[in-house]
């Protein structure tokens, strides 16, 4: 009876170890990447004289060791399954008694819901873990002494690790210790372990329901899929597209850069939803400051490092100096040669623990004046400015196609752009860009938008693109031109639900017709 808390204890380790293995992976290396602990003094002084500050400073300095995953999983299983065993160790302390009914418990499970959500931050955890160390030191006190200092200490500590977890601490602490000392004469030994028991499966059944009914899926597969896009896995990030219900603007952003990059993009664009029409390729700037952490991909592999930089930047602005965009600045400014900016980020990076042995890497590539990104366009810092259209990627995508013709994956995107936004006149007029490139035949999707194109123009202005449209691809249009006219709108979805033909008549947000211009 007296060392049931440490059975519990035992299995909440265990349960919540499998929980970051599997189910909450993506907690660990998220909450890392939003803080940068840096080990200087204007770090320090920033947290320490605001209201809370010193919690989460101390919650910061262990964050950073998620940079090691299964370190972050020790360490967040620890620091749960301890919210529950302070409180028990102080409770018998002062009480002489266990509470029979567990009630500390509730604390570490109710946080566990609440990781669910990456919205919820770690130091909400971490100031209840200082609050209740703090309160286990002062219960070797006497047991009057105990509730004595409980006050003085609280309003001691309450600015720097905040009133919240003071208030959760101190009443599990009562609570824990009124039901230790009034219900625990009501509980013979047999009679205690049936309610170990019956308290277990009570909470244990609560906690799977209120687990699974506020487990959020989809923000699992955007994270696993953006992970999955960093590291250049691009099958994987198709996986996890195919794998998320409903519509994303997102997911559709990061799914088309994987077709891209496997190969796939001009014959199975539209084998996906593009619900957002152009906007699925790029994101839009549009104020939303969740936006900022993502558009800078796009910019990167297109080789627009200019543009990227612009987005990393705007990021900063949003969410502070972070470990990815403090990285991503460094890089993009080495690519631009701003090197004495690059070195002002640098220099941030070597205050921290884990990311200052990759500076070495930024400094020799500064030395030696070379880019992290050889295919990059070509930078003149005496150059203007270009300044990317925010609304619109098209331009864009035709500016690069200019400067550089071999940059295949800026044609693939202007094609799919002028695909997806109706613009077939334009799409003719720069499909002859396809001749730089090694296609075996001209892709699906840019035959069915061709030959729509050559049935709205006079053969001699045809004639002057150079292309010719497969039988197949013209046996195909009058097989759904059949159906379309006989209004068969289910066998067109079976038959053609992956053709721009389709896509123009069904699904197009700019509407059923042929825009000329733009």
């Amino acid at each position: 009876m007296k060392n049931s808390h440490w059975f519990l204890f035992i299995c909440l380790i265990a349960s919540f170890m499998f929980l970051f293995m599997d189910s909450l992976a993506y907690i660990i290396p998220y909450h890392e990447q939003q803080e940068l602990f840096l080990f200087s003094r204007s770090y320090q002084e920033s947290y320490l004289y605001e209201s809370g500050g010193l919690g989460r400073y101390m919650a910061n300095f262990i964050t950073q060791f998620f940079y090691y995953p299964y370190v972050g999983k020790v360490i967040f299983t620890l620091l749960l399954s301890f919210i529950y065993l302070l409180p028990c160790l102080i409770c018998q302390r002062i009480e002489r008694q266990n509470d029979p009914l567990h009630l500390a418990v509730l604390i570490p499970l109710y946080l566990l819901i609440q990781f669910e959500s990456i919205d919820f931050k770690f130091y909400h955890a971490s100031n209840i873990i200082c609050y209740l160390l703090i309160f286990y030191c002062l219960s070797f006190l006497r047991k009057r002494y105990f509730y004595y200092s409980l006050i003085p200490i609280s309003l001691i500590t309450v600015f720097y690790l905040g009133w919240i977890p003071l208030l959760i601490s101190v009443s599990v602490i009562i609570i824990s210790g009124l039901s230790a000392k009034y219900l625990s004469r009501f509980f013979t030994d047999k009679k205690y372990y049936y309610c170990l028991s019956i308290c277990i499966c009570l909470y244990a059944g609560s906690t799977s329901y209120l687990f699974i009914i506020n487990y959020n899926m989809k923000e699992w597969l955007l994270l696993e899929a953006e992970d999955h896009l960093k590291k250049k896995e691009w099958e994987k990030v198709l996986h996890c597209a195919d794998k998320f219900r409903g519509n994303n603007q997102l997911m559709e952003y990061f799914r088309n850069m994987a077709l891209f990059h496997i190969g796939r993009m001009p014959y199975d664009l539209l084998k996906y939803p593009q619900t957002k029409g152009v906007a699925s390729l790029y994101l839009p700037w549009t104020g939303e400051p969740e936006r900022s952490r993502y558009g800078h991909y796009i910019y990167e592999q297109l080789g627009y490092i200019n543009e990227a930089h612009r987005w990393a930047f705007e990021a900063m602005v949003v969410y502070g100096e972070t470990a990815p965009i403090i990285t991503n600045l460094i890089r993009y400014n080495i690519a631009i040669q701003r090197y004495g900016v690059a070195h002002r980020f640098i220099n941030v990076l070597k205050q921290s623990l884990f990311y200052k042995r990759d500076t070495e890497i930024y400094e020799r590539m500064i030395r030696e004046k070379q880019s992290p990104f050889p295919n990059a366009l070509s930078y003149n810092p005496e150059e203007k400015v270009r300044f990317a259209n925010i609304l619109n990627i098209g331009p864009e995508l035709s500016y690069l196609c200019d400067r550089d013709s071999s940059n295949q994956m800026a044609f693939e995107y202007l094609m799919s752009d002028l695909l997806l936004s109706n613009q077939i006149t334009r799409f003719a007029e720069n499909l002859g860009r396809i001749r730089t490139f090694p296609y075996a035949s001209l892709p699906r999707l840019y035959e069915e938008a061709l030959y729509t194109y050559k049935l709205g123009v006079d053969k001699e202005t045809y004639d002057k693109l150079g292309f010719t449209i497969s039988e197949e691809t013209e046996y195909r249009f009058r097989t759904y031109y059949t159906l379309y006219r006989k209004k068969e709108i289910k066998k067109l979805k079976e038959q053609f639900g992956d053709t721009f033909w389709y896509y123009l008549h069904f699904l197009s947000p700019y509407g059923n017709k042929i825009i000329d211009k733009q």
